[in-house]
């Protein structure tokens, strides 16, 4: 589901590869909450140039003109598509779900310890995501 999001949205697609997280990259953790007949709580981290080149494919920029808003603006974007899409695939067309407005916050790189419940890698940057009940 994440990929085809990613791959809908913004014209991304995963790669074949893992890759490790780069050492020196700002990170970022979005975060959007659903509430309804389950509540639940769905993160992302990304790197900041992950959501640079996100938020530049959403808008048909340039990532290097995309400013630090605009690319948390496009992760909360991202997240909020991918929240509705998920809890509709999850729970169907008739359950009422309230979505939070998602929050885009810095956050430390991931560490081994860390145990996603999804990991992919776009254009050679993983991204984690969490799912866990509220």
């Amino acid at each position: 589901m994440v990929c085809d999001v990613l791959g809908e949205m913004a014209f991304m697609v995963s790669d074949d590869e893992p890759a490790d997280p780069p050492a020196d990259a700002s990170w970022l953790e979005a975060e959007i909450r659903y509430l309804g007949p389950v509540e639940a709580i769905l993160r992302c981290r990304c790197t900041g140039a992950f959501a640079r080149e996100l938020t530049a494919n959403l808008l048909c920029l340039d990532a290097e003109s995309c400013s630090e808003d605009e690319a948390n603006d496009g992760l909360r974007e991202f997240m909020n598509v991918l929240c509705g899409q998920l809890v509709t695939a999850w729970h169907g067309r008739e359950a009422v779900f309230n979505l939070s407005i998602p929050d885009v916050h810095a956050a430390a790189a991931p560490e081994d310890g860390d145990s996603p419940t999804c990991r992919l890698c776009v254009s050679g940057t993983p991204l984690f995501f969490w799912h866990s009940q509220a």
